[in-house]
């Protein structure tokens, strides 16, 4: 699955073609890919949110595109900080 997030907000690129954001309640096992080139600069708290609901719900192994390997690091760190716990049974 590969989330697009912007400025017009964010969309969900797969299979099924181009869609508006709308998450599966569970993503166990499943890689996600965040795109954040068109993410304005002070936006991390909501990418960090975002990211930390795909942990929430399951999601395997999250890829940040569109910024470099050191901000993509605190991110993900910020949002495994702040997950609220998993509802979902490993």
């Amino acid at each position: 699955m590969k989330l697009r997030l912007g400025a017009g907000g964010a969309t969900r690129h797969g299979a099924g073609g181009t869609t508006a954001l709308d998450l599966p309640g569970d993503l166990t096992g499943q890689v996600v890919t965040i795109d954040l080139r068109h993410v304005e600069p002070g936006q991390d708290a909501g990418a960090a949110a975002l990211l930390s609901e795909l942990i929430a719900r399951g999601a395997a192994r999250l890829v940040v595109e569109g910024t470099d390997a050191a901000h993509a690091r605190t991110l993900i760190e910020s949002a495994q900080h702040s997950a609220p716990p998993s509802e979902i049974a490993a």
